[in-house]
Order: C-alpha cells, then structure tokens, then sequence
C-alpha cells in the first residue's frame, strides 16, 4: 500500500510538471499523435497528396496540441493553417488521426478560453473545416457541425463544471481562514481576559512586597500571599479556558461566576482599591454567557483601575430589568502607578466584542469628577423564551 501510495505521488509530481512551459501530459500527448501521424503519412494509410506536403502538417498539426491549453488559440490556428494548406496543395486531411486532432483542438478551445473568444474562434474553425469538405468535394457538412459542435459544447460544459469546483473550493477555504480567524480572536480574548487581571494585581502586590521587605518586612507577608493566591486563580481560570478550546461547545461555558465578583472585588482591595458591590439577587439566573460577559466586565474594569488609578474607590453593580442586565463599573480619581504597566487596547476591544455578539451596547467614558466609567446594557431573552430554550 505504501508502494502503491508512493507511486502514485510520483505520477501526480511528473503530471504537474511542465517542458519549456508547457505541461508535460501535452507535450506527451502531442508527441504520440506526432508518431502516429508520422507514420501514417510515411505508409500512405491513406494517401493523401505528396509527402513534401502532408509530412510537414501532419508534424505541425499534432506538435500544436503541445500548446492546446497553453494557448489554445495558438493551437486551432495552427490547425486551420495546416488544414487549408493541405487542403489547397494535396487533399484535405480526413485519416483518423487528423480528426482526433481537430477534435482535441475544438475541445481545447472550448474549455480554456472565454465564452466570447471561444464562440467566435469555434465557429470559424468550423467554418474552415467546412471550406476544406468543399475543397475535397466531400458531402459531410452536417456530420462537421454536429460532431464539432457537440464538442465545442462539451468543451463549455467542462470549463464551466471546473469553474464551479474551484469556486467551491475557493469559498471553502475563505470559511476555513475566517473560522481560523475568529478561533484567534476567540483565543486571544479568552487570554487576556483571564491573565491581565491577574497579572496586574500580581505587579502591584509585588511593588508593595518589594517596598515593605526594606522597611516593614513582616508587613509583606500579606502581599505575598495575594500574589500566590492570584496565581493560583489564573491558572485555574486558564485550565477552564483550555477545556473550552478544546470541546469548543458552548455547553462547556463554565458554571455561573458572578459568585467570583466577590473573589474579584477582595483581590482588588489586597491591592489597594476601595471597592463595593451591589448585585441584584435576580442577577443569579442569568443565562450562562452573559453571566460570563457581566463577570468579564467587572474584571476588565478593575484591571484597568488597577493599572492607571491605584488606590481609587470604585463602585461596580450589576443590575437587572425586564429584558436586560446592566453593569457598571465606576472609579473616582486615583493616584499615579508607581510603574507603567504596558496597555495595549485589548481589553476594552474584547469586552466591546464580547457585548456586541450578545446585542448589547458598551460605553466607556470619563466622569466629571476625574474618574472613568465601564457601562454594558446586555438584552436578556424573555421569561417564556428562557424557560422553553
């Protein structure tokens, strides 16, 4: 089977490659009928005018099917050429070989070129083949248009079947890199969204350890330990983003986490926040992705407090009313970080993605008092809705 396998890699490389630039299954396939064409003359099998004549054409004629998609116009005028000169200094050409040939020819032209060059030059090879029956005093005028016609039409039919397949084939990799794409964005916000938090409170629990060891050294214990336990929790988080990648099934979304707003709102206060909470008690039978969009929200907008107002109070409440659910998280002026933390956007435009893909709106604005405010309105389906869903 591996033979079998290889062998036939070896025959799909050969079949794509080409001679001068032409492929090489035409350059066989005019080579062939080359022969044959040849030795038909050379055998007088049929005779048909003097070898200085019908030599030379049967060679330029099958040579030409060298070029048959290439250039196939090239190739049928080579054809008419041939045949005229044959037809006016000896007899017109009517072996066998000559109208394998003329057929290849016509059928070339069909399927490689566009429907308006094919349609004219198709009906002028056919012409020409007609003037050489009259030339040759022969009767087969209806027999020409049928037989080339026909293939002139299954030519057209070949080229429009290959279009199809390969716009098919086209469209399906659009949807592969779209899907691949999204998959990325996908990941990438799941990311950020679970590390940014937690590496920005482990920055500034390791700011606070680091000035406490040189002064106060049994006071930074409890930074320590913040930045071990924030460690722990982004690992677990990621595990759960991991597991979800890899079923990619919405039914693997992780269970309700507007009980770790609470968890979200301690760590911040380790860190120096002044926070507080207000969840509505209906705020529990959300459905399971906003629920996962509110709990995203709020981690954003303490991540982005903790990173450019430390030590400001913020306030975060998640609200619901008849048909939606808002979140609001809202600081007041803090003071300046100790150290940059380096911002890249990313977590403002996956919060905006994650809220619009639900049909909610996100607005992040300044306060009048300094401060800045993460608003999100996310629809929440109807009650009769949730309970048949």
């Amino acid at each position: 089977m591996r033979r079998v396998r290889a062998a036939r890699g070896r025959l799909e490389r050969l079949w794509r490659r080409t001679v001068a630039g032409l492929p090489v299954p035409d350059v066989a396939l005019a080579a062939a009928l080359c022969v044959i064409a040849v030795l038909s003359v050379l055998t007088g099998n049929p005779d048909e005018g003097p070898i200085a004549v019908t030599a030379p054409v049967a060679v330029l004629s099958t040579a030409a099917l060298a070029w048959r998609v290439r250039a196939p116009l090239v190739c049928v005028g080579v054809l008419i050429g041939t045949g005229m000169v044959q037809a006016l200094l000896a007899q017109p050409t009517g072996s066998l070989w000559s109208l394998v040939v003329y057929a290849i020819g016509m059928y070339s032209l069909a399927a490689h070129c566009s429907e308006g060059r094919a349609a004219i030059a198709g009906a002028v090879f056919t012409a020409a083949l007609l003037v050489q029956e009259r030339l040759g005093s022969g009767v087969d005028y209806l027999f020409i248009v049928l037989l080339f016609g026909g293939i002139w039409l299954l030519g057209r039919a070949s080229r429009h079947w290959r279009l199809r397949v390969s716009s098919a084939e086209r469209r399906q990799r659009d949807a592969a890199r779209l899907a691949a794409a999204q998959e990325r964005v996908h990941i990438a916000r799941e990311l950020h969204d679970v590390v940014a938090h937690s590496l920005s409170v482990i920055a500034v629990q390791s700011d606070a350890a680091r000035a406490l060891l040189g002064r106060q050294p049994e006071r930074a214990r409890a930074p320590l330990e913040a930045i071990g336990s924030t460690a722990r929790q982004a690992l677990s988080e990621m595990r759960s983003v991991l597991d979800i990648l890899r079923t990619d099934d919405e039914a693997a979304m992780p269970p309700s986490r507007l009980a770790g707003i609470d968890r979200l709102a301690e760590n911040a206060r380790v860190a120096g926040l002044d926070v507080e909470i207000a969840v509505d008690d209906e705020a529990a039978s959300l459905p399971a992705s906003v629920d996962l969009t509110v709990y995203r929200i709020v981690q954003e907008g303490l991540t982005n407090v903790l990173r450019h107002a430390p030590g400001a109070h913020v306030d975060v409440t998640v609200a619901t009313e008849p048909g939606r659910v808002t979140v609001t998280v809202c600081n007041g002026p803090g003071g300046r970080p100790d150290h940059a933390t380096p911002v890249g956007g990313l977590g403002l435009l996956g919060a905006d993605e994650r809220v619009r893909r639900l049909g909610g709106v996100l607005s992040a604005d300044g306060t009048a008092e300094g401060g800045f405010r993460l608003r999100a309105v996310l629809p929440l389906p109807r009650p009769d809705a949730r309970g048949t869903s």
